[in-house]
């Protein structure tokens, strides 16, 4: 259900960390309360100089490192220093009440406390730090990104995928079209109801602040999400020049309610990159 640099762009990372509150009020059901607001800033994975992401272009935390919050974050010195902790305790907050049903829904890595034991540890010499939920975050980060692929039908990599920007994101829940009941684009001669893509590309239904921050990248002079990438013919590219600026979130659902013929106007390409994760 969005938005600095592992994907494109460092723009979209320096906005993300200057309002700190209002992206911790879309992660934590966009409620708009004065208590969210006043979060501080985050640090996002992206940012985090000590996270190996050069390296290994395939795990989890270099796919998505801009929408991932930093296990520690460590930023500034003295009084002004800050770390993700308050964060990573309300996110804790938000586990703890889904974790409580014995039957509960989430995946294996987030299941209960003998998952996840508290919000967060900076001390690896503590019995239980690895269960902390920045550290259990944080090895789901150095997991190949195969293990939360959404055209994959296994059970447990859904859940996982769902964890992770549920607990681990300033986006929230993220869901596609085959997630969303109710949503639906008519039969599989067109995009948006392919049974490949209803499992990649993100419903319009919900997932608010993942095209609030998708809509930053795409009128973004620059980067990978940026409508500068759209090709001169597409309606990616012929929508965005609208006085009027039509939201993606607009644009990807008549996109996916497209026949799949209609290349020209909305490239399958172009789909893939601006309307899904």
């Amino acid at each position: 259900m969005a938005s600095p640099t592992a994907i494109g762009g460092g723009a979209l990372g320096a906005a993300a960390v200057g309002v700190g509150g209002a992206y911790l009020a879309g992660a934590f059901g966009g409620s708009g309360s004065s208590e969210a607001e006043k979060e501080p800033a985050i640090v996002l994975l992206s940012e985090d100089t000590t996270f190996p992401n050069t390296t290994n272009t395939n795990w989890i935390g270099t796919v998505y490192g801009k929408y991932l919050v930093a296990p520690l974050g460590s930023k500034g010195d003295g009084d002004s220093k800050t770390d993700n902790r308050k964060w990573w305790e309300q996110s804790y907050k938000r586990w703890k009440e889904a974790s409580q049903p014995t039957n509960n829904d989430l995946s294996n890595e987030f299941k209960s406390s003998n998952q996840v034991s508290k919000a967060f540890s900076d001390n690896a010499s503590e019995p239980d730090s690895s269960k902390a939920l920045n550290k259990v975050c944080e090895t789901i980060y150095k997991k190949e990104n195969s293990e939360i692929t959404f055209e994959d039908a296994s059970n447990n990599k859904t859940k996982l995928k769902n964890d992770l920007f549920k607990y681990c994101s300033i986006l929230g829940e993220v869901k596609t079209i085959d997630e969303v009941s109710g949503e639906s684009y008519g039969p599989n001669t067109n995009y948006g109801g392919d049974s490949t893509n209803v499992k990649k590309f993100i419903a319009v239904t919900g997932n608010d602040k993942f095209w609030e921050i998708r809509n930053k990248e795409f009128y973004a002079d620059s980067g990978d999400k940026s409508n500068s990438q759209a090709s001169e013919s597409s309606k990616f590219k012929s929508e965005s020049k609208k006085t009027s600026k039509p939201n993606i979130r607009d644009i990807c659902k008549a996109a996916y309610g497209s026949a799949k013929t209609n290349n020209t106007d909305y490239p399958d390409a172009e789909i893939n990159k601006f309307c899904v994760l």
